[in-house]
């Protein structure tokens, strides 16, 4: 009698994990479609309207890490965006990477790094100047619509969402 509880146990399992896989994939590949808006939120980090589609928390890292909508945006060029998370204390977070893409859709431009492994418990933050979010810290490449993605070190994506500098 007990293989059926044990194999039932194990069954279970590999079914969550299935679903929990395939709605990370599914999370990943809705992240790498190119920017379709913004959530507007003021220089004061209000929320003006809501984009479905930005700053979601990736199935992996549910209740773990949240990132919350960059703000001012949109912004004006040569204006400085504040980018905000919070880390639970559920399980660690191996560091944080934060990357755009380059003109021809790759991911290559990092354009903030916390080398803290694991990242610590609470809230933490950091400030950018929006001609970072070019590839070239040009102007003409930094105006426009830019997606913003948030990795841990071990290239699993966290969350990711689009910003509009003008």
């Amino acid at each position: 009698m007990k293989i059926i509880p044990n194999f039932l146990l194990i069954t279970i399992f590999l079914f969550l994990s299935c679903t929990s896989n395939d709605a990370q994939r599914e999370f990943e590949s809705e992240a790498f479609r190119d920017p379709s808006g913004i959530t507007q939120v003021t220089s004061q980090g209000e929320v003006l309207s809501i984009d479905p589609d930005d700053w979601r928390t990736s199935p992996f890292f549910q209740g773990v890490i949240e990132v919350k909508p960059a703000y001012p945006n949109p912004i004006e060029l040569g204006g400085v965006i504040e980018f905000e998370y919070y880390v639970s204390s559920v399980q660690p977070v191996n560091g944080l990477q934060v990357v755009i893409r380059d003109v021809n859709g790759q991911l290559s431009n990092q354009i903030y790094m916390s080398s803290n492994n694991p990242l610590p418990n609470g809230v933490d933050n950091f400030r950018l100047d929006s001609k970072s979010l070019s590839p070239d810290n040009s102007d003409a490449l930094a105006r426009g619509l830019h997606r913003v993605f948030f990795f841990d070190f071990n290239q699993r994506l966290i969350s990711y969402g689009d910003i509009e500098v003008e």
